[in-house]
């Protein structure tokens, strides 16, 4: 197996991975679940490891716990150090089989310490069976959406050196040019969009139209209201998570698009949240690669009909 490929899955797996540290932070009994993704994370991670080694084991017939077995002689012959956290992984492995077969769920602070285990598991052991970090295996690759992939790396790259405010601006951009471009390839032969929910109401205020007093507050109010729903069924149309929008939106600056498809980032005060944070900038960054899996996953152009 070529090392691109093997690095494609590892993405996946760490995006399962971060699955399961989202919910593990949830309290009972949705963190329950997070036992089942970890181990999940990690069984993947195993079986990609045989294959990556060129094992000839039927990985149908391999057991969770004798993956080690299997795999570390391939590693000794290999001059590579053991795989490590053999023994916190069984006790992994033990929660889930008393959770899924015989309900018996793990307490609040057994999954707190798994997260640290399998966290310990996958940044120990991946340099080990794949020569590359954890940190640096890029969840972006899952994204098919060139441009926004693209803004998504720049991001990464900012966030390295701290540019936590440049860092979600190309985030911003990255979201914004995922949706038109989503929304532009469901358009009618008459330019129309099954996702378009009214036009822009930029200018129909009441300063623009001279309108003071009762009247011009509850056009105000009209607008502000009509963009806030326009804006809210749009994203629930799109399938996309709108609680986790809403936290997204608080962190990153405002986009505007000018007629010419230009962008123009706006950022705004982010006091109502406080200062954005590198884990603020990870989730940022992970909800825009959701919502890329969510539209990848139905995904459809329109065809035109030609003219003669």
């Amino acid at each position: 197996m070529e090392i691109d490929e093997a690095v494609k899955r590892l993405a996946f797996i760490k995006y399962l991975y971060n699955v399961g540290v989202e919910q593990a932070r949830k309290p009972e009994p949705f963190c329950w679940m997070s036992i089942l993704i970890f181990h999940d994370a990690v069984e993947l991670f195993l079986e990609l490891s045989l294959e990556y080694h060129g094992s000839s084991k039927r990985l149908k017939d391999m057991r969770f716990m004798q993956y080690w077995d299997e795999l570390n002689p391939i590693l000794n012959k290999k001059e590579k150090p053991e795989l490590t956290q053999k023994i916190s992984m069984e006790r992994l492995n033990e929660a889930r089989v008393a959770f899924k077969h015989h309900g018996t769920p793990p307490s609040k602070a057994a999954i707190n310490d798994f997260k640290a285990n399998v966290t310990s598991f996958f940044e120990e052991n991946t340099p080990i069976v794949f020569d590359v970090k954890f940190a640096d295996v890029a969840l972006v690759e899952l994204v098919k959406y060139e441009t926004t992939k693209n803004y998504l790396k720049e991001a990464e790259e900012l966030l390295k050196q701290d540019k936590i405010e440049d860092s979600l601006d190309k985030i911003a951009l990255a979201f914004a040019q995922l949706i038109d471009d989503y929304e532009s390839r469901k358009m009618d032969e008459f330019g129309r969009s099954p996702f378009f929910f009214g036009g822009k109401m930029r200018f129909l205020n009441s300063f623009f139209m001279g309108i003071k007093g009762k009247m011009g507050d509850f056009i105000d109010r009209t607008k502000e209201s009509v963009e806030a729903l326009q804006e809210a069924v749009k994203i629930l149309s799109l399938g996309l998570d709108y609680k986790r929008y809403a936290r997204f939106k608080l962190l990153i600056p405002h986009v505007d698009r000018y007629l010419d498809g230009k962008y123009r980032i706006v950022r705004i005060d982010r006091g109502s949240v406080g200062v954005p944070t590198v884990d603020d900038v990870n989730f940022c960054i992970n909800f825009v690669i959701e919502s890329a899996l969510a539209l990848q996953e139905f995904d459809f152009e329109v065809a035109r009909i030609q003219e003669e």
